[in-house]
């Protein structure tokens, strides 16, 4: 399982919003590293964030890898369609690849 901050930041991209919340997604660097998806963990829940926490396990046919927070806030929605759906995170969707949504406190 590969749990290094530099894979988890490469993993990931972040798009701000105009209210200033951060929707979090995985990224392509992500899909190279563990290959097609088939399962999540989430590691947090909604609520007060730190830098570096780790909040998911994506784990891929190739490779498992521990996503950790590229800033520090509060988490205001889960993306919870990717319990029953992983595989979502196969495809360059930001619509439907997005992770999370963390607001700076």
């Amino acid at each position: 399982m590969i749990d290094r901050i530099e894979a988890s930041a490469d993993a990931l991209w972040v798009t701000p919003d105009e209210t200033g919340a951060m929707k979090i997604g995985f990224a392509d660097n992500g899909r190279q590293l563990v290959g097609p998806v088939t399962a999540i963990e989430w590691l947090i829940a909604l609520g007060p964030v730190k830098l570096e926490t780790p909040f998911m396990i994506i784990r891929g046919e190739q490779e498992s890898l521990t996503l950790r927070l590229p800033f520090s806030g509060r988490v205001t929605k889960l993306n919870t369609q990717l319990n029953q759906q992983p595989e979502q995170l196969n495809h360059r969707n930001d619509s439907i690849a997005w992770l999370l949504e963390l607001i700076d406190d």
